[in-house]
């Protein structure tokens, strides 16, 4: 039975391990396991699309700048994308976490957007400490299919650049020295079209004892209906 997981900030399964410098992720060969109360799947198909999202609104503070390159080495910010409600998502560079579950959301978010899909831009920071760089392309832009969407981005840069952007944004990062796994807790913000912070999300996936993830495809649907839904939403607001 696959054991769900809520990655969601605060909710992360792993131990949060930062440098006392704060300046980047440090490796560790334990963990601590803390405990978390989680839906079940069949919970969770009779939830709100506000509750299986895990949506908060926020007070609409200026975002805090992001300048990386996306995967064809261009120079990209939000305040470039101004104009546009952006979807803030997280993603390690090999796309060995919740990558799947929240690639497929995006990709059917885009569909469902129809007609408001040039006015939505999707952007993605990279979450890996170990692989910052974007050549060659990494997993989570070549195997994911959003590469295909026209409106999407993958974004990297140097620890020094992103390490700033995962604490802003409250992404806590664990490697460990065994596995070299990288872990994190999956979190997705939506900006509005003058640069502000307006929603703040928890998306929710399910690890398999082999540390796969996964999301019973009416769930990946539903998650993806109200993410459109909520960029819509921001995209009728006054700016």
């Amino acid at each position: 039975m696959l054991a769900a997981a809520v990655l969601a900030l605060g909710g992360s399964l792993l131990e949060r391990v930062v440098s006392g410098a704060g300046l980047n992720p440090v490796a560790t060969g334990t963990t601590t396991t803390t405990t978390t109360t989680v839906p079940t799947t069949t919970v969770e198909l009779h939830a709100s699309t506000a509750s299986l999202l895990g949506i908060t609104w926020l007070v609409g503070a200026p975002a805090t700048g992001i300048r990386l390159r996306d995967e064809s080495r261009r120079p990209v910010s939000i305040g470039s994308l101004r104009g546009k409600v952006v979807v803030l998502s997280f993603l390690n560079a090999n796309c060995a976490d919740a990558c799947p579950v929240v690639a497929a959301e995006i990709r059917r978010a885009d569909a469902d957007l129809g007609s408001h899909r040039s006015e939505v831009a999707f952007v993605t920071v990279n979450t890996d400490p170990l692989e910052t760089g974007v050549v060659p392309v990494p997993p989570a832009v070549t195997k994911t299919g959003l590469a295909r969407l026209a409106n999407w981005q993958y974004l990297s840069g140097t620890l020094q650049q992103l390490d700033p952007i995962w604490r802003h944004y409250g992404v806590a990062i664990d490697v460990y020295t065994k596995t070299g796994r990288v872990a994190h807790n999956d979190v997705m913000y939506f900006i509005d079209r003058t640069g502000r912070l307006r929603i703040q999300a928890s998306p929710v996936a399910n690890e398999s004892s082999t540390g796969a993830f996964s999301l019973p495809g009416v769930l990946v649907a539903r998650s993806a209906a109200g993410i459109a839904t909520y960029a819509i939403r921001l995209l009728g607001q006054r700016r």
